[in-house]
């Protein structure tokens, strides 16, 4: 365990949060969490975290999730069991407005179909990344071979949930990726 002076790395200070990698990294640049650079890297003094989180616990409201898919029952069955675990979620059934989503609510995560007609999942991707270049994906499909994944990881880091989702999988994959809901 760190001493509370210790000057914690972007990767202690994620796990020392509970919080994900990117999350921190976002949080630090965005300026809602303490943090300072030191070659160009985020550090974090404990001392400055553990007052932060203090007053955090109470202020803090539930993460949120963007789910978006074309399909209404797929959008309302992620909605349904993410908020039953204490998950705040968004929802958008095309493209253009995940994007737009995603320019006024900052989600935490976005969990991404790739198959939509118009604005595809990789295109709609590539918008997201343009405007919140950190935030986690998680990509939702039933075509884990095809070109739209292919396409879909030329914008970065994803990670990949097959459908049809299970509630266990589902509320697994948000923890891991932005952890605890609130």
């Amino acid at each position: 365990m760190p001493s509370t002076d210790e000057v914690l790395t972007l990767s202690e200070a994620a796990s020392y949060l509970k919080i994900n990698e990117q999350t921190a990294r976002r949080l630090a640049r965005e300026g809602q969490i303490p943090a300072f650079k030191v070659g160009g890297s985020w550090r974090f003094k404990k001392s400055v975290l553990d007052r932060w989180a203090e007053g955090q616990s109470t202020a803090r409201q539930p993460r949120l999730v963007l789910a978006v898919d074309d399909e209404q029952a797929v959008l309302d069955y992620v909605r349904d069991v993410l908020a039953s675990e204490g998950f705040r979620v968004l929802t958008a059934n095309c493209g253009p407005d995940a994007i737009d989503l995603v320019r006024r609510e900052c989600p935490d995560l976005v969990l991404l179909d790739l198959k939509m007609p118009g604005m595809d999942g990789p295109a709609t991707l590539g918008h997201i990344r343009q405007v919140r270049a950190s935030v986690p994906v998680v990509v939702l499909t039933a075509f884990p071979d095809s070109k739209l994944m292919k396409r879909a990881l030329e914008h970065g880091p994803i990670t990949l949930l097959a459908k049809p989702l299970s509630p266990h999988l589902l509320v697994d994959a948000v923890r891991k990726a932005v952890g605890s809901p609130s």
